[in-house]
């Protein structure tokens, strides 16, 4: 404690109440390390929670990555990608829907695009369900390459066993990514 509070100025005991409440945040954890004889030390680790605070540069290797191909094999091959990851996506939670009517499935994949952070929510009118998200995972990408949507679209059409017609987009002015599954 000695050292860090002579690093950034300020006492010991404001050191360990900021590490109590990081603590109490799942943002730092406390682990003991035993070095020969005497009371062990105490050491603080970063979280994965707390990993997640600070700032990553996803958008611009996809977009980068999204470059390569486009430049090395057109865009055609571009749209080929993405629905294949798209599928890619799906295999992961096919167990998860499997056997389940239309209904629950629906269900299903509002709690997985949730579970992505997306702030999914489902409309039933009766002929068709309205599947929406009010965070783009994809936002940033799709400015530039608005083919990425498909990763969703197929990701629906694969684990909802039918078409979803994408009727809204983020990445195109609206409030939200919607799209329209029928039903029967």
């Amino acid at each position: 404690m000695d050292y860090l509070s002579s690093k950034i100025e300020i006492s010991p005991t404001a050191i360990r109440q900021h590490l109590t409440i990081l603590e109490k945040e799942s943002l730092v954890r406390r682990e003991r390390l035993k070095e020969g004889i005497g009371r062990p030390k105490v050491i603080y680790v970063i979280t994965e929670e707390a990993e997640k605070v600070f700032p990553k540069y996803y958008n611009w290797l996809a977009q980068y990555l999204i470059e390569e191909v486009v430049e090395e094999q057109g865009m055609e091959k571009l749209d080929v990608l993405f629905e294949s990851i798209g599928i890619r996506f799906s295999l992961l939670y096919t167990e998860r829907v499997h056997g389940k009517p239309l209904e629950e499935r629906v269900g299903i994949v509002a709690d997985i695009l949730n579970e992505w952070g997306a702030y999914a929510s489902v409309e039933n009118d009766g002929n068709s369900y309205l599947l929406k998200n009010y965070n783009c995972s994809f936002y940033d990408v799709a400015q530039k390459y608005p083919q990425v949507c498909s990763v969703h679209a197929m990701f629906l059409e694969r684990l909802l066993g039918q078409p979803a017609e994408r009727t809204a987009s983020m990445a195109q002015g609206n409030e939200c990514c919607a799209y329209r599954i029928e039903i029967g």
